[in-house]
C-alpha cells in the first residue's frame, strides 16, 4: 500500500478487494466473515440496576485478547461511521486520544438506508434515507484497553455513543475487526487463511446463538445389501438427519453420494436437480472427466434435495418446504467436512474395494475419490 495514498482511497481500494462499494461498514459482509456474540455470560445489570462492572470487565477482556490473537500490523486503518450525522466533537476527540502517530486523516459525508426483511430476507429499503459522516485515520497504535471499554459501554449506558461505529482494518492483509458493543464482534477478512486461528482458538464462542440452524446427524451406515462388509459395494448408504433451522428431515440415502455434493456446495450454489438430490436415493452412474480429478454422479429421480446459495457472505439454505435459514460460511463448512469425513473414515476402515473391471465403472470410481480429496484438501487451506 503507498504510503501517499489518502485514507479514503485505502479504504476503496480494500472495499473493491471485498466486491463492496463504499457504505456503512456495519452493512458490510463477506464469505470469510466471523460473529463471536458472547463476550461475556453475565448480564450487564445487578439486580439494584447498576452496571456489572465484572460483565464490562469479561467484554473488555475477550475483546482484547481476540484482537491481540489476530496479530495486527502497525499500519492501521480506524473508521469512525458517525452514522446518523449527529457530530459529537467530544466523541470524536476521545477516539483520536487513543489513537498514536495518526499520519493521515480524511473526513466525507455518505447515505444510507436500512434494510427491510421479510422471511430474513431483505426486499427493500427503509424509505427514510440517512446521511452518515465518515471519520478515517491511517495510525501505527490503538490504545484498545482504553477505545474497548467505551465501546463495550456504549449499549449500557456509557457517555459515548459507538455502537457499530468503529472498524479498525490492517492496511496489509485488510482484515477488519469490529467489536458493535458489548453484544460481540464481527471480523472479516479478504483470505480465508486469516481466519482459521481465530475459529480454531475461540471456536466455543462462535455462532453460539444459530449453531443449530444446520446440523447432519449420522445414525447407521452400512452397504447396499445390510451387510457389514462388501468389499464388491463402492457406493455407502446410511440413515441420516439433516436439521435445517426448525425443520428436520430424516432419510435413508447413498451417503457417499451426499458427502461429495455438499463438498461441491462449498464453493459454488446448489439448485433442486432430479438425480442430482442433496439426499439420493442412489449414485450409481459415475462419468468421469479425461484427466480422472472430476466426476459428474447421476442418481434417479427419488431424493430429498434443498438449495444452497451463497450470498452477502453467507450461506442461504431453502428446503423443499420454503423454510430458509442463513448460516455462516466456516459454520456450514465445518458441518460439511465433519460429515464428510465420517464417511470417508468409514470407507477406510472396511476392507479395500474390489476396483471394477470395466474401464468406464473403474475411472468413475476413481475420479470420484480424486475430486473427494481435491475438494476436501482446499477447504483447509
Amino acid at each position: 500500500m503507498n504510503i501517499q495514498e489518502e485514507a479514503k482511497d485505502i479504504l476503496e481500494n480494500i472495499l473493491e478487494q471485498y466486491g463492496a462499494e463504499d457504505k456503512t461498514l456495519n452493512r458490510l459482509t463477506h464469505k470469510y466473515m466471523l460473529h463471536i456474540d458472547e463476550l461475556s455470560e453475565k448480564y450487564q445489570y445487578l439486580e439494584d440496576g447498576s452496571l456489572n462492572e465484572t460483565c464490562v470487565e469479561e467484554c473488555l477482556q475477550k475483546a482484547t485478547e481476540i484482537y491481540r490473537f489476530i496479530n495486527y500490523s502497525d499500519n492501521l486503518l480506524v473508521v469512525y461511521d458517525n452514522l446518523f450525522g449527529q457530530e459529537n466533537e467530544r466523541e470524536k476527540e476521545f477516539l483520536e486520544s487513543t489513537l498514536t502517530h495518526i499520519s493521515k486523516y480524511d473526513t466525507y459525508k455518505l447515505k444510507w438506508q436500512y434494510p427491510i426483511y421479510k422471511n430474513d430476507l431483505p426486499i427493500h429499503q427503509d424509505n427514510e434515507i440517512y446521511t452518515c459522516i465518515r471519520h478515517l485515520y491511517r495510525v501505527k497504535e490503538i490504545n484498545i484497553q482504553k477505545l474497548f471499554r467505551e465501546i463495550i459501554l456504549s449499549d449500557i449506558g456509557g457517555e459515548m455513543d459507538f455502537c457499530s461505529s468503529i472498524f479498525i482494518i490492517d492496511i496489509n492483509s485488510g482484515c477488519i475487526f469490529h467489536l458493535y458493543d458489548d453484544r460481540g464482534i464481527y471480523i472479516l477478512a479478504l483470505k480465508e487463511e486469516y481466519l482459521i486461528n481465530v475459529w480454531k482458538e475461540f471456536h466455543d464462542s462462535i455462532f453460539t446463538l444459530d449453531y443449530r440452524n444446520f446440523k447432519i446427524k449420522v445414525n447407521t451406515l452400512y452397504w447396499i445389501d445390510g451387510i457389514k462388509d462388501d468389499p464388491n459395494d463402492l457406493c455407502l448408504y446410511g440413515d441420516i438427519i439433516v436439521n435445517i433451522g426448525e425443520e428436520e428431515i430424516s432419510y435413508s440415502c447413498a451417503v457417499s453420494v451426499a458427502a461429495f455434493r455438499m463438498l461441491e456446495t462449498l464453493v459454488k450454489d446448489h439448485l433442486p436437480t432430479k438425480g442430482q438430490q442433496m439426499l439420493p436415493c442412489c449414485g450409481h452412474f459415475m462419468i468421469p472427466n479425461e484427466t480422472l480429478d472430476e466426476v459428474e454422479i447421476l442418481g434417479c429421480d427419488n431424493g430429498i434435495d434443498w438449495t444452497v446459495l451463497h450470498e452477502d457472505g453467507m450461506v442461504k439454505i431453502v428446503t423443499d418446504k420454503g423454510n430458509t435459514v442463513f448460516v455462516y460460511y466456516f459454520q456450514y463448512k465445518e458441518e460439511i467436512l465433519r460429515f464428510a469425513d465420517i464417511v470417508e473414515n468409514f470407507y477406510e476402515k472396511s476392507l479395500p474395494k474390489n476396483i471394477p473391471e470395466d474401464e468406464f465403472e473403474r475411472n468413475g470410481y476413481i475420479a470420484f475419490w480424486n475430486e473427494w480429496h481435491r475438494r476436501r484438501e482446499k477447504s483447509e487451506k
